[in-house]
């Protein structure tokens, strides 16, 4: 299956089974139902594979993570508006902790089925989701929230994708271009872009690079109003240094922003501070 991946020149789970689901259409259509069965079991294998590797680098439950969760609310609550590239869990398990204050615009919204929906725009929203989440699907023209099953919500998304043939919302394409073209496809993430472009004030990033494979993230930075840009560096160096400098200082002429920015050592955040959590 691997050469599907790269025959479309994609890393997206869904793509891909959605080229193998038209394919076994047209094989049934000619009669050719042993290759339409092959390419039903294929696609049945690829959703597998994303479950496999979802298991394999995430947390099963909350409670895992629940001994650095305090410092990431701490850490957090300096702050006004959170974005976020990851489409992992952590925020959104961080966002259910005491006095985290986090809302992701679903609070208008109600249960259906074992899902928060929909996401509302007018809604009360500070927690923004750039590139999706593994919580996130779609509904029709609507985005709803996985919520946790009685085994967990890794295992109510596992579900989702296996058995109700759904895969969740999030960007997964290798370049800028093709990450702007996702998001300008999604109301949701169009929705939390233009939130990042309207950014004012200090802003601060932390735990990610500046890639030239997330332009467009950074490009919204320096064309929005924003007054300082504040640079996390996890165990600065000369050599990183001089590179993020270089890549900061192209989005900067590119945008012809006049936005400063400092860098700063990302452990004085102490935001997995461990000894935090447990005191």
């Amino acid at each position: 299956m691997r050469i599907l991946f790269d025959r479309l020149k994609t890393v997206d789970f869904e793509r891909v089974v959605d080229t193998l689901e038209i394919s076994l259409i047209v094989e049934a259509a000619y009669s050719n139902d042993e290759r339409a069965a092959e390419l039903r079991a294929d696609a049945g294998r690829v959703r597998e594979a994303l479950v496999h590797a979802i298991r394999g680098t995430h947390p099963a439950h909350r409670e895992e993570i629940a001994n650095i969760i305090p410092s990431c609310v701490k850490f957090l609550s300096s702050f006004s508006r959170v974005f976020t590239l990851n489409y992992d869990l952590l925020l959104n398990w961080v966002s259910l902790a005491n006095g985290a204050n986090l809302t992701d615009g679903f609070g208008l919204g109600e249960e259906r089925a074992g899902f928060q929906v929909p996401f509302k725009v007018d809604a009360y929203c500070n927690t923004f989701n750039l590139h999706g989440g593994l919580h996130l699907f779609r509904t029709g023209g609507d985005i709803e929230k996985r919520l946790a099953g009685p085994a967990g919500v890794i295992d109510a998304i596992a579900q989702t994708i296996t058995e109700n043939k759904r895969f969740p919302l999030y960007v997964a394409e290798g370049t800028s271009l093709a990450k702007m073209s996702r998001i300008r496809s999604n109301k949701y993430l169009r929705h939390c872009y233009e939130q990042l472009c309207k950014s004012a004030g200090q802003f601060l990033v932390f735990g990610h690079s500046a890639a030239p494979n997330d332009a467009h993230i950074y490009s919204a930075l320096f064309r929005s109003q924003i007054e300082h840009l504040y640079f996390c560096i996890y165990q600065p160096t000369d050599e990183k240094l001089r590179t993020t400098t270089g890549e900061l200082a192209r989005y900067k002429e590119r945008t012809g922003s006049k936005v400063e920015y400092t860098f700063v050592d990302s452990e004085s955040a102490h935001v997995w501070d461990r000894t935090l959590a447990t005191a």
